[in-house]
């Protein structure tokens, strides 16, 4: 299905949240454990209508922002916080998909 200009990622689905997470001086094993829990942490997160979308690291900066579809901002936190993942800010956040190419 084509998505149109419209169409957002996650309607009907939930609100977008980012969380923030700060990762300095981190390592690279510890940054993979963290994604690792953040999956095994998809049964906590569905309880609390919650549902982990991706996660951007950003290694220069040493941030990570998860992306997230939940109710709200509180609730996406405290699921986080309950599997004990590192949650600084969370902001609701809106998906810009790119423009659509037009077909000549």
């Amino acid at each position: 299905m084509r998505r149109t200009r419209r169409q957002r990622h996650g309607d009907g689905v939930g609100k977008i949240f980012v969380v923030e997470r700060n990762l300095v001086g981190w390592t690279d094993d510890e940054i993979d454990e963290m994604e690792r829990r953040c999956g095994e942490s998809n049964s906590e997160f569905t309880e609390r209508g919650v549902r982990h979308v991706e996660s951007i690291v950003i290694p220069g900066d040493e941030t990570c922002l998860a992306v997230f579809e939940g109710p709200d901002a509180e609730t996406v936190r405290d699921a986080n916080e309950a599997c004990r993942l590192p949650t600084g800010r969370v902001l609701a956040a809106v998906v810009r998909p790119a423009p659509l190419e037009k077909s000549w």
